[in-house]
């Protein structure tokens, strides 16, 4: 069982902590609800569960709920400021691409932030976002690309207000 959760955390980290992170935009909050989120899939390991990284993402959805209300503080709404130091980002060429990638990103709802979140930072797939967010995946995969059709729409809004 060490063997294969071992083999699990080294397989999801990254994902997990890009979850929590931009959820989060702390990155000492994201150290401590990481931990707390491996701790307790380790203490309900399960090696025949079918998708470890929706279960591992639906344990840091709520872990992350939990910290937050145990220290009274509000989850942040919106995209975190320090969202700019994600991967992500960087790799863009160019600030002003870097800058209205956030603007749009900030214009978006929760749910929509939670899809883009999952799918890209959180790097899960259509079928494992329906089992976290509970839903059917053609709902999820509809949503998706209506949102990132939105974010589209926002960046090129954006790109060609700036170059004008």
């Amino acid at each position: 069982m060490a063997n294969d959760f071992l083999q699990l955390y080294e397989r999801c980290y990254d994902d997990i902590y890009r979850y929590v992170y931009c959820r989060t935009g702390d990155p000492w909050c994201t150290d401590d609800i990481v931990s707390d989120v491996f701790l307790k899939a380790y203490r309900h390991y399960d090696s025949t569960r079918p998708t470890h990284k929706a279960w591992l993402v639906t344990i840091a959805r709520n872990t992350i709920v939990d910290y937050y209300r145990k220290s009274g503080r509000e989850l942040p709404g919106e995209v975190p400021e320090s969202l700019t130091f994600m991967t992500v980002l960087e790799d863009l060429e160019h600030d002003l691409e870097r800058a209205c990638l956030k603007s749009a990103l900030s214009q978006l709802d929760s749910e929509q932030f939670e899809l883009i979140n999952l799918r890209f930072f959180g790097g899960l797939k259509f079928k494992e976002i329906a089992v976290v967010l509970g839903t059917k995946q053609a709902n999820i995969k509809t949503r998706f690309y209506r949102t990132l059709e939105q974010l589209r729409k926002k960046v090129e809004s954006c790109l060609a207000s700036e170059n004008s």
